[in-house]
């Protein structure tokens, strides 16, 4: 594929994940106000948990054969049908196994004696719930994970819309119109994976790709080879993700947790920015994996991502206070001493992610793994040492240092495989004044016009210094005709 048409399709299937996901983003400003308002601190942080830890379940019921899907589904080399069948039956095999693990715990398990409320005593009356989720959620996640691969992304964006939808709707009726609570929370959205699970399936006619007899044994060891190593680094990245949840509730109470769920929400928005992006993006690397220009390509790509991410962050923190104010529950606006940290951790979370393609790419998911034991190894080892110092914090800061940390390795690892240029001078330069953007939002309360005159200044920097580097891809991938009829983009 040409040099142009590598970076429009990039762009193509950017903008119809965009489309399918800008539904979702939508739902959140409209979730967050019901959350903060329908639930307490306590019940906000049960739910919070509950969900963590039906994520922590998903890849290892699934075998994370999702990922395999995707890496395998777009490789010309291999059947799709073969694919299909094989991620469907070790899905079912790990959904089967669950069922008897949960449903000997719930028969010969028993609650919890004393009246607090404890981490196994929220697992054991709410397992029927944990299981429905899980079960839903594999399956939703293998269904749209074949999908991307066999290219249908105008379905799979539809997808999430319909997801959206219905998801709203079930989350007014159960916590609003019922008033059902923490399961309610969770209700919803094992409903609305249901129906997405079932439009998937007669939409694209999953069925046809689905036999007992396209078991290819030797093409299962490849895919198990390659997606076995990323249970415990996606298990790592969730104990990155959410090892702070579990310590705040065990050492603080369910409440600051509920305070540490309301912070994520706004750095939440820079995170699902790049995930429509990297939705793309691990197509185009696979699909174009060998390709001319490949290092030119990802360099161009990963400064196109860098200066979307610094624009976006500088944005969100002069309009932090306001934001906060207006979106998050009045018993949660202590959310916002906490977010500015977290926006900025986002960051490299985000450029993790885009190094973490690399080894996907090159099936190096092995290296993927020991990187992730770093990361949450340092996250764990933070928290545990700050949060009866500082309290909350600890888990912002373990997040920043951890992904930071991770960020760091990688960029030297991951360009063994595919050197590309970093714009190191870039990166620290947009990464100093953001850092100075934080502090400021702490000094807003005290020193209002000074502050805001300051977050106002280097927001025009960050824009400033990252405009061109932006319009230089947005020009590359742009049709010239429509190029032709906004003369501004030109200029800049």
């Amino acid at each position: 594929m040409g040099s142009q048409s590598r970076y429009k399709k990039l762009f193509s299937n950017t903008i119809i994940f965009a489309i399918g996901s800008f539904s979702s983003k939508i739902l959140v400003l409209f979730l967050v106000p019901i959350y903060t308002n329908a639930l307490t601190t306590s019940e906000l942080g049960i739910a919070d948990l509950l969900q963590q830890i039906s994520n922590w379940l998903v890849p290892i019921v699934s075998l994370t054969v999702s990922e395999a899907i995707t890496r395998f589904g777009l490789d010309k080399a291999y059947n799709k049908k073969s694919v299909f069948t094989i991620g469907t039956i070790l899905n079912s095999l790990g959904l089967i196994v669950l069922l008897v693990i949960m449903a000997i715990t719930l028969i010969f398990g028993h609650k919890s004696a004393s009246g607090d409320t404890t981490i196994d005593k929220i697992v054991f009356d709410n397992g029927i719930i944990l299981y429905l989720y899980v079960f839903m959620a594999s399956l939703k996640q293998v269904f749209a994970y074949f999908i991307r691969a066999i290219e249908k992304v105008k379905l799979y964006a539809t997808v999430g819309i319909l997801t959206t939808f219905f998801t709203l709707l079930f989350t007014v009726l159960l916590l609003l119109g019922f008033k059902i609570g923490v399961k309610g929370y969770l209700l919803a959205i094992i409903l609305s994976d249901f129906l997405a699970i079932i439009y998937m399936f007669f939409a694209a006619k999953l069925w046809r790709y689905f036999s007992f007899k396209s078991f290819d044994k030797p093409v299962a060891k490849q895919m198990l080879a390659y997606c076995v190593p990323l249970i415990p680094t996606q298990i790592m990245w969730l104990i990155t993700n959410t090892s702070s949840s579990l310590i705040v509730t065990v050492f603080l109470s369910d409440s600051a947790n509920g305070i540490l769920s309301a912070a994520y929400k706004i750095p939440n928005i820079i995170s699902t920015v790049y995930t429509i992006f990297a939705l793309a993006w691990n197509m185009s690397a696979v699909l174009e994996k060998d390709g001319d220009e490949q290092e030119k390509f990802y360099e161009n790509v990963f400064e196109c991502n860098q200066s979307v991410m610094y624009i976006l962050s500088a944005v969100i923190l002069v309009f932090l206070h306001f934001i906060t104010n207006i979106w998050i529950g009045a018993d949660f606006r202590e959310s916002v001493m906490y977010a500015p940290i977290l926006i900025y951790a986002t960051i490299f979370t985000c450029f993790v992610t885009f190094m973490g393609t690399i080894y996907a790419v090159h099936k190096k998911s092995v290296r993927s793994l020991v990187t992730a034991l770093i990361s949450g190894g340092v996250n764990i080892i933070i928290n545990l040492s700050l949060v009866k110092v500082i309290g909350i914090y600890s888990a912002a800061v373990a997040a920043l240092v951890s992904y930071l940390t991770v960020f760091i390795i990688r960029s030297i690892d991951c360009r063994r495989y595919q050197p590309f240029n970093l714009h190191i001078k870039k990166l620290l330069l947009n990464c100093g004044i953001l850092a100075f953007m934080c502090v400021l939002n702490y000094t807003v309360n005290s020193f209002a016009i000074i502050s805001y005159t300051l977050l106002g200044i280097c927001m025009v920097i960050i824009i400033a210094l990252n405009i061109k580097s932006l319009m230089k891809v947005v020009r590359i991938m742009i049709p010239k005709k429509i190029l032709d009829k906004i003369p501004l983009i030109n200029k800049l």
